[in-house]
């Protein structure tokens, strides 16, 4: 008896959740799928390819911009892909943040950019000295 009223219960809550079952996909079963076999992956790839073809003054850059291009994706897609993704902030949640997300990643990679000519420059009076 004790059995069937546990399944009674189970069967009640699974008809009970059945409409919930895109906010338990969006939430709990998304965000890991797309960190684990989407972003984490292309990053990975990317930074073998710069260890592999890049000089030794652009590598330490070049890694941190893809390290954080991708946390700074991952953190953003709650936002974008859904209207209101966290629950609403004073005064922020009308906000587009793909366009807040692109700006951001444009100053990451200017300041990636920067470093990278700056460290060569570096390395080229280095170099200069001690000949």
């Amino acid at each position: 008896m004790l059995g069937l009223l546990g399944l009674a219960a189970l069967a009640w809550g699974a008809w009970m959740t059945y409409p919930m079952i895109k906010d338990v996909w969006t939430w709990f079963l998304a965000p890991p799928i797309l960190d684990d076999a989407v972003l984490l992956p292309v990053a990975g790839l990317a930074s073998l390819a710069v260890a592999r073809w890049t000089s030794t003054a652009w590598r330490w850059p070049l890694h941190f911009g893809i390290a954080a291009t991708a946390v700074i994706t991952y953190l953003a897609v709650t936002e974008a892909w859904r209207k209101y993704g966290f629950p609403p902030k004073p005064g922020l949640h009308d906000r587009d943040y793909v366009t807040d997300t692109l700006i951001t990643l444009a100053v990451l990679w200017a300041v990636v950019l920067l470093a990278g000519l700056l460290r060569t420059r570096s390395a080229r009076l280095t170099a200069r000295q001690t000949r």
